[in-house]
């Protein structure tokens, strides 16, 4: 039996490697080795807890963080791994005094049965900085002009502070947190979110991506109101001091207004027409010179428009010293009012036609058409109140009231002499 098994060894050897080889052969023809490389593939940051637990950050350098990972097994296995099978991690707590951490590979599955895999990157970079928190106000620029006859009335915030919180080379570097909002040719009112941006002392807008904020974005609420150009109307009240009259113009500087407010409020002003008493020009001998605060005087749910116009207006009304001219006045020009029924009434002058001193500004005075006026004498002013008391015949002295032209009036009063008497028939 022992010579049996013996027998032909070599051969028996030879025929065993032989089946072997042959084997191998008919493996790798059949399930070959692959290579395959997967490109960007993310580090997941394991144990950041161990630098910020020490009140310091870190961040990433030149992109260590992406990596390119080349696996290399049986056709069968690779034919069944992807990207998401593969694990690539750095581990914090193992940060060198460098600043460097390893990066390890691996797969979810086959991990034993790889014929090799590498990483393009074997150590992450990081720097290291103490942890900066800060608080900031949240500045809102407007940019842009709303439509024409539009303006601006009120931008509101929901909130205007941002926590900021970062490696302190970062954080430093922030001049102001702002919020961009373009109010370009709108004509009714906005609402949105708007992102905080964050710029340096020259203006350059910083990248947050390594800053954590408290808040990205904030509501800004934007109003609009319409504008209308109005004129303001003056008047006066009160005498002025003897010998003199206003002219009736009345100059104001500026003479309009722009006003904005909602077109319903808007609707019924055509002018804002300011209370007399603002122009009291009693006892005034010349022009009256006045500052007016046109915002106590504007229309109820208006606003003013110009934002570089006060308020304050000055306001002249126009006083001139009255001139005299005389006027001449025919008997047979006077009518008699109010004459009893049986009565005849008989005015008498010292000379026919009589003048008349009449008073007015020169304007008025200057447009008197000729020389020459009528009047009328009411004897009404004889009797009672209640005319119940008659008119006995006799001589009287009466006021006389001449038909004078707008602006002039008689200078003082002037008088005439009436005859009263029965009417007899009789034509005198």
């Amino acid at each position: 039996m022992k010579k049996r098994l013996t027998d032909n060894l070599g051969l028996k050897i030879l025929a065993v490697l032989s089946s072997v080889f042959l084997w191998l052969i008919v493996m790798n023809i059949d399930d070959p080795i692959r290579t395959n490389s997967f490109r960007n593939i993310e580090v997941v940051i394991l144990n950041p807890q161990a630098v910020t637990d020490e009140g310091k950050v870190f961040e990433v350098l030149d992109g260590t963080d992406m990596v390119d990972v080349t696996i290399s097994a049986k056709r069968s296995i690779m034919n069944t791994l992807g990207r998401d099978n593969i694990i690539v991690t750095a581990d914090m707590s193992e940060l060198s005094f460098m600043n460097t951490v390893r990066i390890n590979v691996t797969t979810d599955k086959y991990d034993g049965k790889l014929e090799k895999i590498n990483v393009s990157e074997e150590m992450m970079r990081v720097n290291v900085e103490d942890l900066k928190r800060v608080q900031m106000v949240v500045e809102t620029v407007v940019s842009g002009e709303p439509g024409d006859g539009y303006m601006i009335n009120e931008v509101t915030t929901e909130q205007n502070l941002v926590r900021l919180s970062g490696a302190e080379s970062v954080i430093s570097n922030v001049a102001k947190a702002v919020l961009e909002v373009s109010v370009e040719g709108i004509t009714t009112g906005i609402q949105a979110d708007y992102p905080v941006k964050l710029y340096d002392a020259q203006g350059k807008e910083i990248d947050s991506g390594n800053i954590s904020k408290s808040i990205s974005s904030i509501g800004v609420k934007v109003s609009v109101l319409q504008q209308k150009q109005v004129p303001l109307v003056f008047r006066t009240t009160g005498t002025a001091a003897a010998g003199y009259a206003p002219t009736g113009e009345i100059t104001s500087t500026p003479d309009s207004i722009l006003i904005a407010g909602s077109s319903k409020a808007l609707g019924g002003i055509d002018q804002i027409e300011l209370p007399a008493e603002l122009l009291d020009i009693t006892g005034a001998a010349e022009d009256l010179v006045t500052l007016v605060d046109i915002r106590d005087y504007l229309p109820e749910g208006t606003i003013l428009a110009d934002s570089s116009f006060h308020g304050r207006i000055s306001v002249t009304a126009v006083i001139e010293e009255e001139q005299n001219a005389n006027v001449e006045v025919n008997t047979e020009d006077i009518a008699i009012h109010n004459l009893p029924e049986g009565k005849t009434a008989r005015i008498s002058a010292d000379t026919d036609p009589f003048q008349i001193t009449v008073s007015g500004l020169e304007q008025y005075i200057n447009g008197l058409d000729g020389t020459t006026a009528s009047g009328y004498v009411d004897l009404a002013s004889l009797t009672d109140a209640d005319g119940e008391e008659e008119l006995a015949d006799g001589v009287y002295s009466v006021p006389i009231t001449l038909n004078l032209p707008e602006g002039v009036r008689l200078k003082e009063e002037f008088r005439v002499t009436l005859t009263i008497q029965e009417d007899t028939g009789e034509e005198e």
